[in-house]
Formats: C-alpha cells, structure tokens, sequence
C-alpha cells in the first residue's frame, strides 16, 4: 500500500492522504456519508507529479486515510469515543459518522491497521531520510495535503490557498518558511497562512530537526486552488492544476538552491524546469514490515 518514487534531490515530498483504496470489509460497515470520502486530498498527487529536474522523491499512501489517518500519532485513539483526529477516524471533518451504528473499528482492528498500513508508510520515510541524508548534509521534508475551503465546524472562516505549518518555527528553519511563503505570496489570487489553523502535522512534528539537518513542513492546499469542484466526484480543474503546479515547482527550485547555500557550498542552479512531457516515473512499492 505504500509507494515510494525515488529521487536524489534534498526533497521529500509525503503523500498522506491522496490513497482512496478501502478493504471490502471496512468499506461495507460504512455510512453513506463514510463512503463518499470526501476528507481525502482528492487528485493531489497530479499537483505533486513534479519536473524530474527537481529530482524529488515521493512517498505515496494508496488506502484511504479512514482507514488509516497516517499522518496521525498511532496513539491517536480511544474506543468507544467518536474523532476527526483519530489514526483510525469514525468522525469526518464536520462531524458527520463514517460508519454505520456499532461498525466502528475497535481497539483490536486499531493495532491491525497500524500495522498493515501506518507503520510501513513511517518506515518508509525513515528509509528515504536516511538514504537522502547521505547524499546532502541538508533536505527537506514536505508533508502535503489538502481540504475543502470550508468545513462546517472546523474552519467555518474559510482556508488560504495554502496554508504551512512548521510546528511553531520548530521543525525548520525560518528560511525555508519564507522560500515558500515569498514564492506563493507574489501570485496574484493567491493567500496564504503560516502557523494559523495548521501548525504541522504528525510527520512534521516528528521528522522535522533542523539540527540535523532535515526540515519539515505541512504544506495544505484549498481544493478550489485545483479542483473545479469540492464535491464528488471531485473532477481537477486542468488550468488551475497546471497553475498550482507551476508554481509549487517554482518553489520547490528554490527550496533545492536553499538547501545547497545553507550548507555552505557554492551557490547551484538547477536546470530549468521541463514543460511536462506526460510521462510517469516508475513507482517502486516498498514491501510492509
């Protein structure tokens, strides 16, 4: 269930939520609500097919995050209580039941799915940090996602186009929060929040230690940034896609040339970046435990 595209550039870029699979079983004890999944980061990963001259790796989750939230602390439940923020959520964002009466996963089926699904996606990324930590001396960890501009109940006022969370300054450093912040703050149309509403999630908080080295960041995308609409069936939106994108790539250019002058070398320009030419890197699935 999880895929890893490899690269050799100082990036990483996590996929947390853009899996839509369900096992037959979990999916049949769902509620209508449950089944429409519309708390995924639908088509995310079309924003993040980045230029293979940024040369990023790229950790895909392909089960659904009702099934298992991986960017949640495997801690994150309690049975008999109903949650959002569980790593095995019965609650969508606005409040509404993802199963039907009783069908909720118990303590039991917690701890399978932390081990079917969570922790491979975790190990995952401690391979990949390793294996890029010995090629630079600095990278960046980029845990992306993104949600419906509006929720009712958990962000009534509306979101930002893009919206990073670094842990309160803590899982980076300052300069690579303003490399994205000036890169998307100069497009026209486009707003941003740092440390507002999201103030990084479970993979930023954990793999982020600018002290070694490796700096994360929670990366949130409004869907009306990309999609034409935020409900089913969630078709993308070519133009606003390719604009997203565009500018996503831009930044990440210059997350490379900052990760190259921190560590004191000699400053680098990465080659320009392609016109997508409609090809997909092969995805190597790593194997769980």
């Amino acid at each position: 269930m999880i895929r890893v595209k490899k690269g050799n550039g100082p990036l990483l870029i996590c996929l947390p939520h853009t899996g839509a699979a369900i096992p037959p079983a979990v999916e049949s004890r769902m509620s209508a609500t449950g089944r429409l999944k519309t708390d995924m980061s639908w088509h995310l990963d079309q924003v993040f097919d980045l230029s293979e001259d940024l040369d990023a790796t790229v950790i895909y989750s392909t089960i659904s995050k009702l099934v298992a939230d991986v960017d949640r602390a495997p801690t994150d439940f309690e049975v008999g209580e109903d949650s959002s923020t569980s790593c095995c959520p019965t609650l969508t964002l606005d409040g509404k039941k993802i199963y039907k009466y009783e069908e909720e996963p118990g303590a039991a089926e917690h701890e399978q799915r932390l081990l079917l699904f969570h922790d491979p996606f975790h190990k995952a990324i401690d391979a990949e940090i390793a294996r890029l930590k010995q090629q630079h001396s600095e990278i960046a960890v980029f845990d992306c996602q993104s949600m419906r501009s509006r929720i009712k109940g958990f962000c009534d006022r509306g979101l930002p186009m893009v919206s990073l969370g670094t842990a309160e300054g803590k899982s980076c450093d300052a300069g690579l929060k303003d490399v994205i912040a000036g890169c998307f703050k100069g497009v026209t149309g486009f707003s941003i929040g740092i440390d507002d509403l999201f103030t990084g999630g479970h993979i930023t908080r954990t793999y982020g230690d600018p002290r070694k080295g490796v700096h994360a960041m929670t990366i949130v995308v409004a869907q009306r940034a990309y999609l034409r609409h935020e409900t089913p069936p969630f078709e993308p939106d070519r133009v606003r896609v390719k604009r997203l994108k565009g500018t996503m790539e831009e930044a990440l250019s210059k997350v490379v040339n900052w990760t190259q002058n921190k560590k004191g070398s000699a400053p680098t320009s990465p080659a320009p970046l392609k016109p997508g030419n409609g090809s997909e890197s092969e995805l190597v699935v790593s194997e769980a435990g």
